[in-house]
């Protein structure tokens, strides 16, 4: 029954083994040939792009450490040029202290030195009163003694006069 049925099919057992043997052959050609390149070129491309991968993401870290260090550094300038302005504005407030200081004591210096000059005028202004005065006494005491007076006279009347002239003032 089998041997009719591969009769009426045409179907000779050499030949089967030789299309079987041929398949085969075809096979392990298409696998040494194609398969093993196709693999290995899947494999190495799969290498690559992972080893991108690792590249792109050591390369990212990189930035970001370095948008950290950049980030740190613009921090770091941003408070050194705070403290520089913090500085300037002490030092100009120094200088101003300092400016408005030598200014009030050049002032009180100015203020001293006119005092004394008033203070000097004044005792020149009361001399001068006084030796008039006095000189006004002895004219005055002159006529109306007129000349009755001896010089001892003369001069205790001044001195009188002198002293009566400054206990006035």
């Amino acid at each position: 029954m089998v041997k009719e049925i591969f009769q009426a099919l045409g179907f000779e057992p050499a030949s089967f083994l030789f299309q079987a043997f041929n398949v085969l052959v075809i096979i392990l050609l298409l696998y040494k040939f194609l398969w093993k390149p196709l693999t290995q070129s899947m494999a190495n491309r799969e290498e690559k792009i992972s080893g991108d991968l690792r590249e792109a993401a050591l390369a990212r870290e990189k930035a970001e450490e370095m948008i950290v260090s950049y980030q740190q550094r613009l921090e770091k300038a941003n408070q050194e040029g705070q403290a520089i302005l913090e500085r300037a504005a002490k030092m100009a407030e120094g200088a101003r202290a300092e400016i408005l200081a030598q200014a009030k004591e050049e002032a009180a210096r100015a203020m001293e030195q006119a005092r004394m000059e008033i203070e000097k005028e004044k005792r020149k202004a009361l001399a001068a009163i006084r030796n008039q005065a006095a000189d006004l006494v002895v004219v005055t005491t002159g006529k109306v003694l007129a000349r009755t007076l001896s010089p001892g006279d003369h001069e205790h009347l001044v001195r009188e006069a002198l002293t009566e002239v400054e206990r006035l003032q």
